[in-house]
């Protein structure tokens, strides 16, 4: 048994893996702070959004649009009929 003069040698391995593990914490911890955070100031934030919120105004640009080709108008009104129908499911 080598002389170590009573000290405990961590090998390369232990220490890499306690790095790991505080990085670990470390990330879970700032996740949790993120996710719940200060109740007070999210409440703060969204009466913020909520009093800024207003009527949004889009210009018109349907009538900017070409005419649909013949040979396209099917797959055109397919995808339009399948989009209606995932917007009702949502």
């Amino acid at each position: 048994m080598p002389a170590t003069g009573g000290r405990h040698r961590l090998s390369r391995r232990t220490k890499i893996a306690t790095g790991a593990l505080a990085l670990a914490i470390a990330g879970g911890a700032l996740a949790v702070a993120t996710t719940f955070g200060d109740p007070g100031a999210a409440n703060a934030a969204s009466n913020n959004q909520a009093a800024a919120v207003g009527q949004i105004s889009c210009p018109d640009v349907a009538s900017k649009l070409p005419a649909i080709p013949a040979q396209a108008q099917a797959e055109v009104t397919r995808n339009l009929d399948l989009l209606n129908t995932q917007i009702g499911e949502a």
